[in-house]
């Protein structure tokens, strides 16, 4: 995550969705840079994947005003991104588990992705956009969402709706492009499909995101 108390913005680490490239490009521009989760202290307690319903109870027992800020988050096609966090999870696996096995155990809320209580990169990584960045009552605590599909046309405005100036030889950092030998729909069976479809309706609607064939 990201904070300018300046520029007053928040920006929420939502994993595998090109969080790590943007976070590389508001550095410049943040007071608050994250910290991984087993370092937190009641001082610093703004880890890499933090929540907006976290920070917003933070910044509540800080005296920081949550509304002021400007709150951002990414988003990622959820088929592609549940198989780069698969990939992820089994690198070093000299054997991995079904994908369909794998996917079928996850949450879109809870443990998540499973793993250690430190790992909230898989813990969230398997969470519906909405969950993640809801609170309790299901209000939404983002005011900005930005496709990762989109990021060469979305950044700059950004930064322009931030009164950042950006300078002249200013280019979009992506970090963590892989390449793979399989195609995403090759990880799908048809049941695993439908699954992702119901378990991430409301951002596969309101992104139109389309199964990549």
């Amino acid at each position: 995550m990201r904070i300018s108390h300046k520029n007053k913005f928040i920006f929420f680490s939502n994993p595998k969705t090109g969080s790590e490239s943007l976070r590389e490009m508001l550095t410049p521009y943040s007071d608050v840079l994250d910290i991984p989760y087993r370092k937190v202290t009641k001082e610093m307690p703004f880890y890499s994947h933090i929540s907006p319903k976290e920070v917003k109870c933070i910044f509540e027992e800080m005296g920081y005003d949550f509304d002021d800020y400007y709150k951002i988050v990414c988003i990622r096609n959820p088929f592609n991104r549940l198989v780069s966090l698969y990939e992820m999870i089994f690198r070093k696996w000299p054997v991995k588990p079904p994908f369909d096995l794998w996917l079928k155990s996850t949450k879109t809320k809870g443990k998540g992705g499973g793993g250690k209580n430190h790992d909230r990169w898989r813990m969230y990584g398997t969470y519906s956009l909405k969950n993640y960045v809801s609170d309790d009552d299901g209000n939404i605590l983002v005011d900005k969402i930005i496709c990762l599909e989109n990021f060469n046309e979305d950044i700059p405005k950004l930064f322009k709706t931030l009164n950042i100036e950006l300078p002249s030889d200013f280019k979009v950092v992506k970090k963590n492009v892989r390449s793979r030998k399989r195609k995403i729909a090759d990880y799908y069976s048809e049941k695993s499909k439908k699954l992702v479809y119901k378990r991430y309706q409301w951002e596969i609607e309101k992104f139109n995101y389309q199964f990549p064939e």
